[in-house]
């Protein structure tokens, strides 16, 4: 089977910084493959890829590249109480397999509206940072661990950092219930972010609220 340039980084250069070795028979990289076409990610489920409806992440491969979906977390906890298991890390990276047409972090949540943006705590008057800025910390930290190693993301001729949001208001509301809220909320409130602003070492933003789904080219 053939293992992308991303795969190789993870299973050596990334360990060596960290004077680490892998080992095939007591570790695993994990992640799916996706050949063409939409498909949606959730984090923390037996499977990455889920059937249409239920993802919080939707990527359109429109170019028709074959893809692999890699559990970013999942790598980096196989080294908790080591340093390079510290820090803030992403849910997934997505790339093709072959090539360096693109290469995509990905942050996913799922939260009510209210809690996307700063927002205050009702019972104690708290200010919050918003899942906003905390997805940008997230990606911008899990794009520096990289950085820490070598130039490697520079080899991508399109690099994203995708925050992907699934809003849970009105979850078990009736269809009526739904369409209202839908017509009284503020337009673009919460909308899809197609950025030209840079977060480090040239990674563009980019939000989708689903089911909008992101193309990858």
């Amino acid at each position: 089977m053939m293992e992308s340039a991303l795969v190789h980084f993870l299973k050596a250069d990334y360990l060596l910084y960290f004077n680490l070795t892998w080992d095939d028979k007591t570790m695993q990289i994990r992640k799916e493959e996706h050949p063409s076409g939409r498909f949606e990610i959730r984090d923390c489920q037996s499977h990455i890829i889920q059937y249409k409806g239920h993802g919080v992440s939707c990527i359109n491969n429109n170019a028709q590249f074959n893809v692999e979906i890699i559990d970013f977390e999942y790598y980096i906890n196989l080294f908790q109480g080591k340093e390079a298991g510290e820090g803030n890390k992403c849910d997934f990276i997505i790339n093709p397999i072959a090539g360096y047409d693109f290469i995509i972090f990905n942050e996913l949540t799922e939260s009510k509206k209210r809690y996307i943006k700063p927002f205050e705590v009702p019972s104690t008057g708290e200010q919050r940072e918003g899942k906003l800025a905390y997805a940008k910390k997230q990606l911008e930290e899990s794009i520096e661990r990289f950085y820490s190693v070598n130039n490697f993301l520079d080899n991508y001729v399109r690099k994203v950092a995708l925050f992907s949001c699934r809003l849970t208001d009105g979850r078990g509301d009736s269809v009526m219930a739904q369409s209202m809220k839908a017509f009284r909320r503020p337009q673009k409130v919460f909308s899809n972010i197609h950025s030209h602003d840079l977060l480090v070492h040239g990674f563009v933003f980019e939000q989708r609220i689903y089911d909008h789904e992101f193309k990858v080219v």
